[in-house]
């Protein structure tokens, strides 16, 4: 989940405890799957469904987008950008940013353990730093060890939106004109700017594909020689992918130690669905609404933070019935789980969900413009509702002997 830059390390500290709370809590639920009780043998069934029609599912399309990203930006030649090049690129990055947030319900496994969200999903973006980097003679080669604060989603949205609307081309020819808050582009070209975005955006694409094949070992071979190529490791600890280790909660191979441990981390950890939809309010609509930090917006360039923050809510949607809307697991999923064994809190996610769907997008747009309406207090209960009936969830789970 998403921190400033300079908070990196409390993040990586707060996961590594989060993943040893979510793999060694429950000794006493261990069992074999031969000896799962009904309601265990359906909720494992449901965190199969999850990892086959949702998480994986979402990390191809995302690793497919990236992949379009890096290649239109690299076809980009300063001089002749032509508007139908940028206006392509635009409608790819929101495709590619549409996809990861519809992936932050499970941030448990690669993308937390590898330090991956905040490596390219960091913000706000640091544009004194950039504006440093850009009219700098440094060369721009590789973007994979530069500060998180400038790369990622966020650096690269820079380059390609501003107020919402898609970059002329005829900037991307010629100079920037972005000059605000003490803080002047006027001197960067626009060759500049395309080289450090294009750059951006390879580190971006190997970056997912190390999600993707992380939690699919049957992900393209090629995308696994390129990590292979980088040295960039794509198992658990004991050389399994992500999701081996979700399925087979409980058993050999797995880092869970139970079947309610993995459900315990999905619904209720703090990088699974209650995690991101507290996010979704408490930090990202609440920090900018309460004055707490009025510059933590999320994709303030292309005036998408709306369309960001109910993606989110949709991956938690996925992740609650088993799929994506058109990949959903009939009669796996833990609506269905929750259907058979606790009908009333069911129907408390499912109306949360719903909920904080509506009172998100009756937010007026764009949030960057509208953060102080009172319509943000609603949402953010909204989310802070679907976080609790979310963890209520998790704690039948525990207790139930079902």
């Amino acid at each position: 989940m998403k921190k400033l830059a300079h908070y990196s390390m409390a993040l990586l500290l707060c996961t590594v405890f989060t993943y040893g709370m979510s793999s060694c809590s429950d000794d006493d639920n261990k069992t074999s799957s031969t000896t799962l009780s009904e309601g265990d043998q359906l909720l494992q069934q449901a965190i199969t469904a999850d990892v086959n029609n949702t998480i994986n599912p979402t990390y191809k399309a995302l690793a497919d987008s990236c992949s379009q990203l890096y290649e239109a930006l690299a076809a980009m030649k300063t001089g002749n950008i032509t508007q139908t090049q940028v206006d392509a690129a635009c409608k790819i990055f929101l495709n590619a940013r549409s996809n990861y947030e519809r992936s932050e319900a499970f941030l448990l496994g690669a993308a937390s353990h590898f330090s991956i969200d905040p490596h390219i999903d960091s913000w706000p973006l640091d544009l004194a730093s950039l504006q440093k980097l850009l009219t700098s003679n440094n060369s721009i080669a590789t973007a994979s060890n530069y500060d998180q604060s400038i790369i990622g989603f966020h650096g690269i949205e820079f380059i390609l939106f501003r107020d919402g609307k898609n970059r002329d081309a005829q900037e991307l020819n010629n100079k920037d004109t972005y000059n605000q808050d003490g803080i002047d582009f006027t001197t960067v070209s626009g060759s500049r700017e395309i080289e450090f975005a294009a750059a951006v955006s390879e580190d971006l694409r190997n970056s997912v594909y190390q999600l993707e094949c992380a939690w699919n070992e049957n992900a393209p071979k090629s995308h696994f020689d390129i990590l292979d190529n980088l040295g960039k490791a794509y198992t658990t600890d004991l050389e399994k992918s992500y999701g081996y280790d979700l399925q087979n909660a409980g058993n050999s191979g797995s880092t869970y130690t139970s079947i309610k441990a993995a459900v315990s981390a999905v619904l209720n950890g703090n990088h699974g669905s209650a995690g991101i939809a507290d996010e979704v309010g408490n930090t990202k609509i609440n920090n900018p609404y309460s004055g707490a930090d009025v510059s933590y917006i999320e994709s303030p360039y292309s005036q998408h933070s709306l369309i960001d923050f109910q993606n989110n809510i949709h991956s938690i949607e996925n992740i609650w019935y088993g799929g994506t809307a058109n990949n959903r697991s009939n009669g796996k999923s833990f609506h269905d789980y929750f259907a058979k064994y606790d009908a009333e809190t069911g129907k408390r996610v499912e109306t949360a969900i719903t909920n904080a769907l509506a009172q998100i997008k009756a937010i007026p747009a764009p949030f960057v413009n509208n953060y102080k309406n009172a319509q943000c207090a609603k949402a953010i209960s909204a989310c802070q509702e679907l976080s609790d009936a979310l963890s209520a969830a998790d704690q039948f789970v525990q207790k139930t002997n079902k």
